[in-house]
């Protein structure tokens, strides 16, 4: 099997975390996207949990705090403060915006609590290093019109923070042990032992559910931080195989490996996105070791 050109080609392949950003924060040229508070857009209320789930449309540009009408929850929402942290608006600042939570519940929340929900236009695939901002992903960009497949649960702690957050939830690991693990600690989650190379067919029909289901469908993967970036191209080959002509394609893939972070922010624009994703991918995909070639049938040639 030759290198082929990249899955999702017609994504928007984005360094969302490079190495040198500190856990939980995001590349500075990629992070102006969670900042975009125009009136109409999805944002996500931070709560300081990773499992309680507020997401708000922004009804008007940043305002003067003033004395609106709110229930308890806006008020509870509305007095919760963060530390400083630099270019913030905090406290009574002018930093608020007007958020509408359901048609009769309104409230001002400083923006240093807010996160935009991406749209789901562009689709996107997104590259994070590290575990919290994986995390942080999962608990802002997933709503309650979501589906979402979790490739390498693990012990399930993000599968249970993609649980309350989103419509339906599917997790996936190869370990039979991790996940009887997993379900014996959430045993709320749905997570299923599957070999996806393996058992295609089975993963297809996993994705079937969530999209039939569903509004949106979006897919976490994390198979292992460590592992090679050929590692983590292959899984992303077969899910694009799996999903590609489905009616609902996913709008957001996101990838935590920490090479793939590197490799992309060594080679991305102003703006984050990957640039020349062709050549990228095949440094990227290409095996490093003559054992992953006779392990995996590859050839070192682009296809």
């Amino acid at each position: 099997m030759s290198i082929s050109g990249p899955p999702f080609s017609q994504y928007l392949w984005q360094c969302a975390q490079s190495p040198e950003e500190k856990p939980g924060t995001f590349f500075p040229d990629w992070a102006y996207n969670l900042k975009a508070f125009i009136p109409g857009a999805i944002v996500a209320v931070d709560k300081r949990s990773n499992l309680k789930h507020c997401h708000a449309t922004v009804v008007t540009d940043i305002s003067l705090c003033c004395g609106l009408g709110e229930d308890e929850l806006c008020k509870a929402l509305s007095t919760f403060k963060h530390p400083r942290r630099e270019g913030e608006w905090m406290g009574d600042d002018p930093g608020r915006l007007l958020l509408e939570f359901s048609e009769a519940v309104r409230g001002y929340i400083s923006v240093s609590r807010l996160t935009r929900v991406l749209p789901c236009s562009p689709a996107r695939v997104l590259i994070v290093n590290e575990t919290v901002s994986y995390r942080r992903l999962a608990k802002t960009q997933v709503g309650k019109v979501d589906g979402v497949l979790e490739i390498g649960s693990s012990f399930g702690e993000c599968t249970q923070i993609l649980t309350k957050h989103a419509a339906a939830v599917i997790g996936i690991d190869n370990s039979q042990e991790l996940v009887e693990e997993s379900r014996r600690r959430y045993p709320f989650c749905r997570i299923e032992l599957l070999n996806c190379f393996q058992d295609p067919l089975q993963l297809q029909r996993l994705c079937s559910q969530l999209q039939d289901r569903c509004e949106n469908f979006k897919i976490f993967v994390d198979i292992g931080g460590e592992r090679s970036s050929t590692a983590v191209c292959r899984i992303l080959v077969l899910l694009d195989e799996v999903v590609r002509g489905s009616l609902c394609a996913p709008c957001l893939v996101v990838v935590k490996c920490k090479s793939l972070s590197a490799a992309a922010a060594a080679s991305c624009d102003e703006r984050a996105t990957i640039c020349n994703l062709l050549d990228w991918w095949h440094r990227c995909a290409a095996p490093t070791s003559t054992r992953q070639q006779r392990k995996w049938g590859i050839s070192r040639e682009h296809g």
